[in-house]
């Protein structure tokens, strides 16, 4: 027989799809894809449409492990974020012993590091910041109450989710920026030559990542999220579900007249 919330959709079928209305993906091609990868970048998905079965059942165990998850990644990214912080301060602070040999002191790469030491510093700032505003939304109600009422609060909010990373990423650009160009302009040429070595296995090893985890990610951003659909899916077990409890009622009433 259908539960007390199937025959409250059945009532009412517009009311899950006017509930999930404020997490949907952006109907314009452009927009949906800045919000799918917005939603990669800080959450891990490509929408945030278990953000609304969050709110309707927030004392679910499923979400732990979510939850969980993408907090430990913010902790191990605040950790590289740390271990560059503190690479690109050694450069900043100190003087090559050979100045031929890795002159790492010159005024490009100098630049290069400073900005590497800043976005560090911001990505460790604001992942130590978005621990605990992750760890709000899971905890209060309210919090995805206000994303509900307001579509733009939850971009910023992703915004300022995503942000750790691409600051994380900016940081490690150009502390490596810094070291291969001083490698480059060295006078010495076994540096030059270790330098491009280097350079070749780090493309190498990105056109290997992007082959293993081209298929993954692209089916990751083209079929989740997709909480409309499903629901959709589920009004003809809905009614199915109705005409059974019909027939139910009405073989029952053939029994009492019996």
């Amino acid at each position: 027989m259908p539960t007390s919330s199937t025959a409250d959709r059945l009532l009412d079928p517009s009311s899950s799809s006017n509930d999930s209305q404020w997490c949907a993906l952006p109907e314009n091609p452009f927009c949906r894809v800045f919000f799918k990868a917005l939603c990669m970048i800080a959450i891990s998905k490509s929408s945030v449409t278990h953000w609304e079965e969050l709110r309707q059942n927030p004392e679910q165990p499923k979400w732990d492990k979510q939850k969980k998850m993408v907090i430990n990644r913010f902790e191990n990214m605040n950790i590289v974020a740390g271990l560059v912080l503190t690479s690109s301060a050694v450069f900043i602070s100190t003087s090559p012993p050979t100045q031929s040999f890795i002159p790492y002191g010159n005024q490009g790469s100098y630049i290069l590091e400073v900005m590497s030491f800043v976005a560090a510093l911001i990505s460790l700032m604001t992942g130590t910041s978005v621990l605990i505003i992750y760890d709000t939304c899971y905890a209060h109600k309210d919090v995805l109450e206000s994303f509900k009422e307001s579509r733009l609060r939850l971009v910023c909010c992703l915004i300022l989710m995503a942000f750790p990373s691409l600051a994380l990423v900016v940081s490690t650009l150009a502390l490596m920026t810094a070291v291969f160009t001083t490698g480059f302009i060295s006078d010495k040429l076994v540096v030059k030559v270790l330098t491009a070595g280097i350079c070749t296995i780090f493309v190498a090893l990105a056109g290997l990542a992007i082959y293993v985890f081209k298929a993954p990610i692209k089916k990751a951003v083209d079929g989740n999220g997709k909480v409309t659909e499903s629901r959709s899916r589920e009004m003809p077990t809905i009614a199915s579900d109705a005409y059974s409890m019909t027939e139910y009622q009405g073989s029952l009433r053939q029994r009492g007249q019996v």
